[in-house]
């Protein structure tokens, strides 16, 4: 897949919400709706390009960070707990259970340590692909501008009321559909990352030197 292309889809998929019927923008912006499972359907793309293509030993840890990425999506993190586990009010809270925090800080301790062995393990290497400017360093860059940005409006309501300023249904609907779909440009993103790695360590060059 090529970094245009990703971009176009998420971009006709923002234009078609803009423009579409009140009711169409709510279904796409809704939980569960095709936003979202396009969303975890390319997670799921990712997960299988690496094991099919042979790319487990040498990306382990990115799989693992795409499984945490799926199941964020899928709200694993409030699936089970009834509240946000990234809150403090959430382990506060009076009638919290025990197997509730258990899983609460289960879930969080396996994400920040499949993000610690990311960063450890290819942190080098994007770093170099973001300053040579290749297609995966490339890819990073968007990826984590999506995932700044569609956090930055996630709760548009919320926050625009904290600036004082009053939004109307269509604009929270319409901003809830850009969210969701940043949120899928990260995974189009990861596809094309990997997709261009697996072509390099194919290409003449990389068994040359031994890469």
């Amino acid at each position: 897949m090529k970094i245009g292309l990703a971009i176009a889809l998420v971009l006709a998929t923002i234009a078609i919400g803009a423009l579409a019927p009140a009711d169409v923008q709510s279904f796409l912006a809704s939980e569960g709706g095709p936003v979202e499972w396009a969303t975890v359907a390319c997670y799921a793309v990712a997960l299988g390009y690496i094991v099919f293509c042979g790319l487990y030993q040498k990306a382990k840890w990115i799989f693992w960070l795409i499984v945490v990425f799926m199941m964020r999506e899928l709200d694993f993190d409030a699936r089970f707990t009834g509240g946000k586990i990234t809150k403090l009010d959430f382990y506060l809270a009076p009638d919290l259970h025990l197997l509730q925090a258990l899983y609460a800080v289960a879930l969080l301790g396996g994400f920040f340590f499949v993000v610690f062995m990311v960063v450890k393990s290819y942190g080098r290497n994007f770093a170099v692909e973001v300053k040579e400017g290749t297609p995966i360093g490339l890819a990073a860059i968007l990826a984590l501008m999506a995932t700044g940005l569609s956090k930055l409006i996630d709760g548009p309501r919320r926050k625009a009321s904290r600036m004082g300023i009053d939004l109307s249904e269509q604009q929270i609907v319409i901003l809830q559909i850009v969210e969701e779909s940043l949120e899928l440009l990260l995974p189009l993103m990861i596809i094309v990352a990997l997709s261009h790695y697996h072509r390099t360590l194919q290409s003449p060059s990389s068994f040359a030197t031994g890469q």
